[in-house]
C-alpha cells in the first residue's frame, strides 16, 4: 500500500503524543492513590526523646504524629494533655506511641511483673551480708550464682556455678529503684529462664547458694565442672578411720591413730590392675594390694 511522503512521521507523532498523555495520567492517578490514603491517618501521641523510667512527663517530652490507623495501638495517646503529670513506667523510646498503661499517676508503685524481662521469669533467693557479697547488690547488678552440694553418684560435696550473668530485678522487699535501694540484705529477685527456676529451686533445696558480683562491662560465660575437696587437695583425700577396738584397761600414754591420707593417684585403674595402694598411718606407710 503507498503512502503519501511524510506520512510515516506523522504517525510516530501521533505515537509520541499518545505515549506522553498516557504517562501523564498514570503518574496522576498514582499520586492521588499515594495521597488518598493520607487524608485518612490519624494523629496519636509519640516520645520526642527517650523517656527514662520514673519520669514524670510534660507535654513538651510528647508530639503528635500522623500514622496509618492500622498502625495505631488501641491504647495510644490521641491529646498530649493526657500526658500531664503522669510518669512513665519503663522507658519508652524516641518516637514510641505513649501507651495508657505504660504511665502511672505519681506515687503510684509500678508493678515487678513490668520489669521482667519477655520470657523471663522472676525468682527470689535468701540474701545475707555474707551470700550477697557484703549486702552492695543492688537492683540493675549482674550475679552468677554458685551452689555446693553433695553430688549424688560420687557422694562428694561440690561447689559449681549453676547460672551465670543473671540480672537483678529487686532486693529486699522489692526493691527495684538502684538509687534508693539498699543493697540486699534480705532477699534478691533475679530474672531466669523459666527451666533455670527448677536449677535453682533444687539447688536451693539440696545445699546452699552463693552469689559474687559481675562488672557491668564482662559478660563472658565461663565453662566449669565445679570443684571438690579432691581438687583444692592435690588429689589427695583425708579420711578419718575408725577408732581402734580398746580393752578394759586403756593405755592412756597411748599415741591416738593419725587420720589416713590415701593418694589417688595410687588406686589401680581397670586398666592397671597391678597397681598399688599405700596407705599413710602417721609416719608408718603400709603397701597393700588393690
Amino acid at each position: 500500500m503507498a503512502t503519501t511522503p511524510g506520512g510515516g512521521a506523522k504517525i510516530l507523532i501521533v505515537g509520541l503524543v499518545l505515549g506522553l498523555v498516557t504517562a501523564a495520567v498514570a503518574y496522576v492517578y498514582l499520586r492521588q492513590m499515594r495521597e488518598y490514603p493520607k487524608a485518612h491517618w490519624q494523629t496519636v501521641v509519640v516520645a520526642r526523646t527517650l523517656i527514662p523510667a520514673n519520669t514524670k512527663l510534660t507535654q513538651d517530652m510528647v508530639t503528635l504524629a500522623l500514622m496509618p490507623p492500622e498502625n495505631i495501638v488501641p491504647t495510644a495517646l490521641r491529646d498530649t494533655k493526657a500526658v500531664e503529670g503522669k510518669m512513665s513506667r519503663h522507658d519508652i523510646f524516641p518516637h514510641e506511641q505513649i501507651l495508657d498503661h505504660n504511665l502511672m499517676v505519681e506515687g503510684e508503685i509500678p508493678s515487678l511483673a513490668l520489669r521482667v524481662p519477655e520470657g523471663r521469669r522472676a525468682i527470689a533467693i535468701a540474701a545475707s551480708e555474707v551470700q550477697s557479697v557484703g549486702s552492695v547488690i543492688k537492683p540493675g547488678d549482674r550475679v552468677d550464682i554458685i551452689a555446693t552440694y553433695r553430688d549424688p553418684v560420687g557422694n562428694e560435696e561440690t561447689t559449681q556455678m549453676i547460672l551465670q550473668n543473671v540480672p537483678v530485678l529487686a532486693v529486699n522487699q522489692g526493691q527495684t529503684d538502684p538509687t534508693t535501694a539498699q543493697g540486699a540484705k534480705t532477699s534478691m529477685t533475679l530474672a531466669v529462664a523459666p527451666e533455670d527456676t527448677e536449677r535453682i529451686t533444687a539447688a536451693d533445696r539440696a545445699g546452699t547458694l552463693r552469689i559474687s558480683l559481675r562488672s557491668p562491662h564482662d559478660t563472658t560465660v565461663y565453662t566449669s565442672s565445679g570443684v571438690t575437696v579432691k581438687d583444692f587437695f592435690g588429689g589427695k583425700v583425708r579420711v578419718a578411720i575408725p577408732p581402734l577396738p580398746t580393752t578394759e584397761t586403756e593405755d592412756p600414754f597411748k599415741t591416738p591413730a593419725m587420720p589416713v591420707i590415701i593418694t589417688t593417684t595410687n588406686i589401680a585403674t581397670t586398666s592397671e590392675k597391678h597397681r598399688e595402694i599405700i596407705i599413710y598411718r602417721g609416719t608408718e606407710a603400709k603397701t597393700v594390694a588393690p
